[in-house]
């Protein structure tokens, strides 16, 4: 009941990021080439690769409206706390499904761009595509964690915007180079040909520390 409670919340926001993504991909491609060059494209895919942790992560606690931000605490929160099972495999159960919606949204794009456009056939090695995917992935985790904490005890639409201000500020920080902008752009697999080790160790550091204290404050929270 769980994971369909979560595939009921999520189920829209996994259309979303798929489909900007997507649009913009295709978009770059007009006319059966791409209107823009491979170095521009890797600077703006890191943004829209952030939209799906944004969209996707939970507390596993509260009920999470697709479309509009919700106040306060619903009265089916209550319900979920009222099951036999405890907070903190309600997060997990949570944390995990919105991974797997975030997997799934990076593998099926990698995959059209793959089979939709010969330049990407002709330009990026199946090893080198593997070494991207992976590169994302774990990255993700950064912003995964943090928007599962922010989620935790803020409002929707105040939790995005703390996630929003908070990658903000370590891009502004770091420019371009900061963790994922710079290992999911123009510091990726697809341009060294290797595995970026240091952002993707500290990315899983900060999304680890992040769930870790998410768990902590949904035990604790009171509603």
């Amino acid at each position: 009941m769980l994971w369909y409670k979560a595939w009921l919340e999520t189920r829209w926001r996994l259309l979303m990021p798929l489909g900007m993504i997507l649009l913009v991909l295709f978009q770059s491609h007009f006319k059966g080439h791409l209107q823009i060059t491979a170095g521009q494209t890797l600077a703006v895919l890191p943004i829209f690769w952030l939209l799906a942790p944004m969209a996707l992560a939970g507390p596993g606690t509260t009920t999470e409206s697709p479309f509009r931000a919700v106040k306060g605490v619903q009265g089916s929160v209550y319900f979920t706390l009222a099951l036999p099972v405890s907070r903190a495999r309600l997060l997990a159960m949570r944390a995990s499904f919105g991974m797997m919606e975030t997997a799934a949204i990076v593998l099926t794009v990698c995959a059209v761009a793959g089979i939709a456009f010969p330049e990407v056939r002709q330009h990026v090695s199946l090893a080198d595509g593997a070494r991207y995917i992976v590169t994302v992935l774990l990255c993700s985790t950064a912003v995964y964690g943090l928007s599962t904490l922010f989620a935790s005890f803020l409002e929707q639409q105040w939790a995005v915007a703390a996630l929003m201000a908070t990658v903000m500020f370590f891009r502004w920080l770091a420019g371009d180079d900061t963790l994922f902008f710079g290992a999911m752009g123009n510091s990726s697999p697809l341009v060294t040909h290797t595995l970026p080790w240091m952002p993707i160790g500290i990315s899983v550091g900060i999304g680890i520390v992040s769930l870790l204290a998410a768990a902590k404050v949904v035990e604790a929270r009171q509603y």
